[in-house]
């Protein structure tokens, strides 16, 4: 009885250290995003690059939420079409599995609203269509790896929006703080 207890202690103490890198509570991160516009109207594929910031909340290692903010730094020109990314904001629920002691992958998916311009030169001038506000479903998948117990990175795909004629998708990578 002595040497079962024992042993169920120690299975405690493992499992809980192997979920400890990813403690449950609230988290910031800053993100490097190369967002992609794709448009029914023309073969290029616009790629603006613009800054993330994320904060969430996990309540434990399994679901989270989290809220997003971006701008556009570099707007995207291609055959007299450019793209400028002005901001993007939105609320995500957050699934992860852990998979290993520092290396967590997730899927997410929320509702976005974002805002850009598009500009057109021709010969004969530049015309632009702006977009008030732009909103869809939003999802994605990703990879959170755990450096230390407070800091971390991760990898992620976003399909922001998918409209009838276009998409915004992205593809960042970034750090994030527990505290």
């Amino acid at each position: 009885m002595k040497g079962h207890s024992l042993k169920v202690l120690v299975a405690a103490v493992a499992l809980g250290g192997s979920s400890a890198a990813f403690a449950a509570g609230p988290y910031i991160g800053l993100n490097y995003t190369q967002f992609q516009l794709e448009s029914d109207d023309t073969d290029n594929k616009l790629k603006p690059e613009g800054i993330t910031l994320r904060g969430g909340i996990e309540f434990n290692e399994f679901i989270g939420l989290e809220a997003r903010g971006a701008m556009g730094v570099r707007s995207d020109e291609r055959n007299s079409i450019k793209y400028d990314l002005d901001h993007l904001y939105g609320g995500y629920l957050k699934v992860s599995l852990p998979l290993a002691e520092h290396v967590r992958p997730y899927v997410i998916g929320g509702y976005t609203e974002a805002r850009g311009k598009v500009t057109l030169d021709t010969s004969i001038g530049s015309a632009s269509r702006e977009t008030d506000t732009v909103s869809d479903e939003s999802y994605g998948a990703g990879i959170d790896f755990q450096l230390t117990d407070t800091f971390g990175m991760n990898v992620e795909y976003m399909r922001y929006l998918d409209k009838s004629d276009y998409e915004l998708n992205g593809i960042s990578v970034g750090f994030r703080s527990a505290f």
